[in-house]
C-alpha cells in the first residue's frame, strides 16, 4: 500500500486547517502533514527557511500535494502561484496543486483553468469522496 509522500495545507484558517489534517490522517493516505498559514509560509516551506529550517534529515520533504486557499493575508493563493512558477524545477518536481478555497466566483475559477500547474478547484473544507478522488486521479492506485 503506498501512501503520498507529504501533503502541504496553505490556508489561513486554523479551524479548516484542523479539520482537513483530521480528515487527512483519518483516511492514512499519506506519510505527513505539514500546514503553512499563507502564501509566504508556503515558500518558506519549499526553501526550506523560516520555521521550516530544516534540522534534521527529511523534516520537510518536498509536498507531493498542496492544497492552496486563495484569500490569504501577507501573500494570497494567486500571489504564491506567480513566485511558485519563478522557483526552480528541482523545487516543484512533481507537485499537483489544488485551490481550495470558498470562493466560487467565475473570475477565481477561470484564473485558475489559465494556470497549468493547478489540477482542481474545489470548495472547502475537503470532503471524504472530493480527496479520494484527487488521489485517485493524480497518483494512482494508493492507500
Amino acid at each position: 500500500m503506498k501512501k503520498i509522500k507529504c501533503i502541504l495545507l496553505v490556508d489561513d484558517d486554523a479551524t479548516t486547517n484542523f479539520l482537513n489534517e483530521e480528515l487527512i490522517t483519518d483516511l492514512g493516505i499519506t506519510e505527513e502533514v505539514h500546514v503553512a498559514l499563507n502564501g509566504q509560509e508556503a515558500l518558506n516551506y519549499l526553501h526550506k527557511k523560516g520555521k521550516f529550517k530544516v534540522t534534521r534529515e527529511g523534516e520537510y520533504p518536498t509536498p507531493s500535494l498542496i492544497f492552496l486557499d486563495i484569500n490569504m493575508p501577507l501573500m494570497g493563493g494567486f500571489e504564491f502561484l506567480e513566485k511558485y512558477h519563478q522557483l526552480p524545477k528541482i523545487k516543484k518536481a512533481e507537485v499537483v496543486i489544488v485551490f481550495l478555497t470558498t470562493s466560487d466566483s467565475h473570475k477565481d475559477k477561470i484564473k485558475q483553468l489559465n494556470d497549468e500547474v493547478v489540477r482542481d478547484f474545489i470548495e472547502k473544507p475537503l470532503k471524504k469522496q472530493e480527496l479520494l478522488k484527487i488521489v485517485e486521479e493524480h497518483f494512482g492506485e494508493t492507500v
